[in-house]
Parts: C-alpha cells; structure tokens; sequence
C-alpha cells in the first residue's frame, strides 16, 4: 500500500485530480496543455490496484473531515500571535505542538490508520486549545465562545435557555 500514496501523488503532479464517486475512481486532467505521455502509465496502475486505491481514497476522504472538524473548532477560538507568543514564553509547548504535527503529517501521509489519525489529531487540538487559553490569559481577552456554556464564568450561553443563570439558582 505504500506504492498507492507515491501513484496518487504521481498523477497529482502530472496535472490530474482524483476522487472517488462512490465506488469509482474519477480521473480529471487539470493541468495546463496536454496530458503528458507517462501519465497513461501511472493511469494504468492505478486501474491495475483499483480495490487498494478505492479503500485509500476512502480512508484519506475520513482522515480530512476528521482534520477540517478540528480545524473548524480551533478557528472559533483562534488569536492572531498565538504561537509566537507560545513560541516564546513557551518553548518546550511550542515544541510540543510541533512535534504533534510532524506525527500527525506522517499518520497523513501513509493514509492507513484513521484510529491513529484520530488519537493524534485530539491531542493537536487539545494543545492548540490550550496555547490559545494562554495567550487569552496573559492579554486579557475573553475566550469563551457565544452560545457555549462555560462552567468557569457561571453563565451560560443562550443554547442553554433561560433561567439557568446562577443569579435565579444561587450557586451552580
């Protein structure tokens, strides 16, 4: 299987996008001119290694959701200078982070293990989210999201409904 990610990327690099329409591979130039000749070579093994192919397809179409999920959910809270900040006052977490991305790319590119994926993929968001808490902290910004409840301020947000602030109840 390690042979399909170099064939992918191959006919990538000639001009080709590939994707699945549920169990078929589509094969599209979309480079500029004419497709060169040794593409009809690679085109080839690929339909030679189609069941491999469809399964790697699949697993890497998995493995990008589950990455612009997490990415979503970092984006809500996501400050500009975050890591530099954390570059700087915190290097060993800054070196951490990077670390997580590094297994995370290679987990990526060998395109086999989701669960592993998955593991590496919640640990890089709890990091991120947590390099954002800190640079929230030292510059004073609020970083609870609207409409999520968030048990340090006591209030919550308005998917919560009313009558639930600690106000009407005493304590929470």
């Amino acid at each position: 299987m390690n042979t399909i990610p170099k064939l992918i990327n191959t006919i990538q690099n000639l001009g080709y996008s590939i994707s699945l329409e549920g169990d078929k591979i589509k094969l599209k130039f979309v480079g500029k001119g004419n497709p060169l000749k040794e593409a009809s070579t690679i085109i080839n093994e690929i339909k030679g290694n189609k069941a491999i192919v469809i399964e790697y397809l699949k697993t890497m179409n998995k493995m990008e959701a589950i990455f612009k999920d997490k990415v979503d959910e970092i984006a809500q809270v996501y400050r500009a200078d975050t890591f530099s900040y954390i570059m700087i006052v915190f290097p060993r977490m800054y070196t951490k982070a990077q670390e997580l991305e590094q297994r995370m790319n290679k987990v990526w590119d060998e395109g086999k293990d989701i669960k592993a994926f998955q593991e590496i993929v919640n640990q890089w968001e709890e990091m991120n989210k947590r390099c954002i808490k800190l640079y929230c902290a030292k510059n004073g910004i609020d970083s609870v999201l609207d409409g999520v409840y968030n048990a340090s301020n006591g209030k919550p947000g308005p998917c919560q409904g009313l009558g639930k602030e600690a106000e009407e109840h005493g304590t929470l």
